[in-house]
């Protein structure tokens, strides 16, 4: 019986040492955050001035993600019905069909997406106004 060593099995777990060199392809975040891409769909929010309270988002929300709830303050007099949307992060996939759908054009999408906590009544979100312009 012959007997070869394997020199191609002995020297290729050394090629991985060239990554040392290299920078890494990964982020810093908290630090260093990307630049969100536009017309990405992050959070929503509600110009409730505009909000008729209709309910058209809750109906065409196919996770059953949005229900109307009572705010402590209505600030559009035409909104009749008295509720506002409320989201809940755990079932929305994000497919902007309640946006698409609102009549008055109140409820959008924002570019930010983080939501970081502990407690799981905080991914139901009372969809806030928008604190500046969002297209």
């Amino acid at each position: 019986m012959n007997w070869k060593p394997d020199i191609k099995g002995l020297i290729e777990p050394f090629t991985a040492l060239k990554y040392l060199f290299k920078r890494p392809a990964t982020i810093t975040y908290p630090d260093v955050k990307r630049e969100t891409p536009a017309g990405y769909r992050g959070f929503h929010v509600n110009d409730q001035v505009k909000c008729i309270g209709c309910g058209i988002c809750e109906d065409i929300c196919m996770n059953v993600a949005i229900d109307m709830v009572t705010p402590e303050e209505i600030k559009n007099p035409k909104n009749t019905s008295g509720l506002i949307p409320r989201v809940d992060y755990g079932r929305c996939c994000w497919c902007s069909l309640c946006t698409d759908v609102c009549p008055t054009k109140s409820l959008k999408l924002t570019p930010e997406y983080v939501l970081v906590t502990e407690d799981p009544n905080d991914f139901l979100y009372t969809v806030p106004e928008p604190k500046g312009d969002i297209q």
